[in-house]
């Protein structure tokens, strides 16, 4: 019997293992089959794709990303994410939990790498010095060194502070660069309790502050309010669990918050303009939408 549920793939936690672990993509082809790891899948990790050789296509969310030599992949923790059918790439896959990034209590940067991951998926070209950053990060996890964890930390960083971060910033160009720890924190709640739908006025208490202030941080980071940003992570699962999931119209519903079908399909629609039994239909011929 097939499970109504989207595969979730967890991190690696064998003994022996460090939180980030690294393969080609070759060999996941190899170990995995080509069935497993073209469907759509969950991550309940953060993964760094990076492209070493080739020409293809990789499928984030509803997405098509073309990718080339010099191409990389960003992840975040509850993407669905595919593979494509034929292998026509190389490189490497990175995955970790975003935690391990993390230098202290006092890390001035923790929380710009997170908001970055959490903005780009796709870098069409990065320097070439990131591929060498990967070369010394598959040697470092290969050596018996006492400070191999936080050679690969500083690794991850240096990728995701020279890739990634500048990427983001160029989204934000006209729009103020401050309190990214105050807009991960409400990005951070929005994600974890989005399925009970709370207003502002819930997430302002929450979090100690006013309403006022949270449409402002949401604002100036995301140019939307904070129900907009509720709505849109709604949204967002809500194309996951139509698209990927076999879950019927009415459970997708249940699940999100919505009391009946009707309201989530009036929601899914006015968001859309397609009802969510069309957009299922869709995604099931292969016209994914954004």
């Amino acid at each position: 019997m097939t499970s109504k549920c989207i595969p979730l793939e967890r991190l690696n936690r064998e003994v022996n293992l460090i939180n980030p672990f690294i393969n080609r993509i070759s060999d996941l082809y190899t170990l995995r089959g080509l069935e497993t790891v073209s469907r759509p899948h969950r991550l309940n990790f953060s993964a760094l794709i990076y492209i070493t050789e080739g020409q293809g296509v990789h499928y984030v969310e509803h997405q098509q990303h073309r990718l080339r030599t010099g191409s990389m992949l960003i992840l975040g923790k509850n993407q669905i994410h595919a593979f494509a059918k034929q292998r026509a790439v190389d490189g490497y896959v990175l995955s970790f939990d975003c935690s391990f990034l993390s230098s202290g209590n006092t890390d001035p940067y923790f929380d710009l790498l997170l908001t970055a991951m959490g903005h780009i998926n796709c870098v069409h070209h990065v320097d070439d010095d990131i591929g060498l950053l990967f070369n010394a990060m598959v040697n470092e996890f290969a050596s018996t060194s006492e400070f191999k964890d936080e050679i690969i930390r500083n690794l991850i960083r240096s990728i995701i502070l020279k890739a990634v971060v500048p990427s983001y910033q160029q989204q934000l160009q006209s729009t103020q660069r401050i309190g990214h720890n105050d807009y991960y924190r409400l990005k951070k709640y929005i994600d974890e309790h989005f399925q009970q739908r709370p207003t502002a006025g819930e997430i302002a208490l929450a979090l100690g502050k006013s309403i006022k202030q949270l449409d402002k941080l949401a604002k100036d980071h995301a140019c939307l309010s904070v129900k907009e940003l509720v709505d849109e992570r709604v949204l967002v699962e809500a194309k996951r669990l139509l698209a990927f999931s076999q879950y019927s119209i009415s459970d997708v519903a249940n699940r999100l918050g919505f009391n009946e079908a009707t309201n989530m399909t009036k929601f899914f629609k006015r968001h859309t303009d397609v009802s969510p039994k069309d957009f299922r239909q869709l995604c099931k011929m292969g016209l994914h939408q954004k």
